[in-house]
């Protein structure tokens, strides 16, 4: 008994799931930079804020630094066709 491997079937269901896990991945990739975009402007209204304080009380609070500049992706998502 052999079982016959319908590839053109296989072939339609794998392009789905890729076809859905970039649009998913693009997805996340839009809010992580809509959410850079939000630190960035919030650093921006925390820094002006500080220099508006006396000298003694313009230290940044532990825990707030901002992460190195390493936030771009190293490689590039696929594109949607």
């Amino acid at each position: 008994m052999t079982m016959e491997v319908n590839v053109q079937e296989d072939l339609n269901a794998v392009n789905d799931q890729l076809q859905k896990l970039v649009e998913e991945l693009n997805k996340v990739s839009a809010a992580r930079e809509n959410i850079i975009q939000q630190v960035q402007n919030l650093n921006g209204v925390a820094m002006y804020l500080r220099g508006k304080l006396p000298p003694e009380e313009q230290a940044v609070p532990e825990g707030l630094e901002l992460p190195p500049d390493d936030l771009d992706r190293s490689i590039e998502y696929p594109t949607e066709e």
